[in-house]
């Protein structure tokens, strides 16, 4: 069994009441004439379930036949320039699932969609494997900074 990382805090199903107020701004100006109120509409009926934490909020999509789960991170501080792997590991462990593979796809220019700073993990079902990755586990839970070029942080 892994250890989650250090500073983890886990996500909780959220009803929209805790969306960023300047998310919401954000969509009016994107849809002028829309209210407040009907831009948390359309956010919700965009997204199956909205998980949040103090660092991320997570959109979760599903394909109606069940084959792929959509998950939508952004951090709820706006930051572009962090992004922690291994919080992104945790998100997809508890929202699919310890034994589920996902992908991040850079598409091509014509399938691009880049609107606003988040990141986007594409979940298979249960089971399905990505043809490409790892065959067998390898974890370093201690600090390593002395090897040129590996440089990992404790766990």
């Amino acid at each position: 069994m892994s250890k989650p990382p250090r500073h983890w805090e886990p996500l909780i199903k959220s009803d929209y009441s805790t969306l960023n107020p300047k998310v919401i701004a954000a969509g009016m100006k994107q849809h002028p004439g829309k209210t407040a109120e009907e831009i948390r509409a359309m956010i919700e009926s965009e997204s199956n379930e909205h998980w949040v934490n103090r660092l991320y909020q997570v959109q979760v999509h599903r394909r109606q036949d069940g084959s792929v789960m959509h998950l939508n991170i952004r951090r709820r501080d706006g930051a572009h320039d962090t992004r922690d792997w291994r919080h992104f590991q945790e998100i997809k462990n508890q929202l699919a699932g310890r034994e589920c593979e996902a992908f991040e796809l850079y598409p091509a220019e014509s399938r691009k969609v880049d609107t606003s700073n988040k990141f986007h993990l594409w979940v298979l079902m249960p089971g399905e494997r990505i043809p490409v990755g790892w065959d067998e586990r390898d974890v370093q839970y201690e600090e390593n900074r002395d090897t040129p070029g590996i440089r990992q942080r404790a766990l």
